[in-house]
């Protein structure tokens, strides 16, 4: 009779390979190397996980609490800024700077292996600004350019904040990316 899996382990395994990336780039972790960190072989890794970029999006997934998050069309201005601020800020932890950086290094490489999940999480992001903007005034296509704008502001921040944290406070950046989403909709409201 086969051995039940041990429900710690996956857990246990995303914990030490997001300690390990913290200082590694993610070109140079392989299923091996990642089961050396382990202390084991690539087994558990490919049992768990199956391949190394699912292994990552589960390292990424326990890092982003967060980006579950969505936004209700009718939030208010101050629901809008906590929510980018949660989506997109906190860069100061080194756990949620870690996780940023690891989706904008498979956001760059994921199409071409075939895959779309940060395409598809950016889409996500950009709907439901989209959503957001024509609950407050804007026209369809404004809305779309609008909220397109936004969300890659947002991810422009988050990049200046991996490549230069001492001069970038990405969270403030949000809020201005926030305020003027909201300036806009009073305007196309008006």
């Amino acid at each position: 009779m086969p051995r039940r899996p041990d429900p710690t382990l996956k857990p246990a395994i995303v914990a030490k390979v997001a300690g390990h990336l913290r200082h590694t780039k993610l070109e140079d972790a392989s299923v091996r190397s990642l089961g050396r960190v382990l202390g084991t072989s690539a087994y558990p890794i490919v049992y768990h996980f199956g391949t190394r970029e699912a292994l990552i999006d589960a390292v990424v997934d326990h890092l982003s609490v967060d980006e579950d998050r969505s936004l209700a069309p009718d939030a208010d201005p101050c629901s809008l800024t906590e929510h980018l601020v949660a989506v997109f800020g906190g860069l100061d932890s080194p756990e949620r700077a870690l996780a940023v950086r690891l989706t904008f290094e498979l956001g760059c490489v994921e199409s071409l292996d075939g895959r779309d999940r940060q395409q598809r999480l950016h889409r996500r992001r950009v709907a439901e600004l989209a959503a957001w903007c024509r609950a407050h005034g804007h026209c369809d296509v404004e809305a779309e350019r609008t909220a397109r704008a936004a969300v890659e502001s947002a991810r422009g921040a988050q990049w200046g904040a991996l490549v230069d944290p001492e001069h970038t406070d990405v969270d403030a950046a949000i809020r201005a990316i926030a305020r003027e989403l909201a300036s806009s909709a009073r305007l196309a409201a008006a």
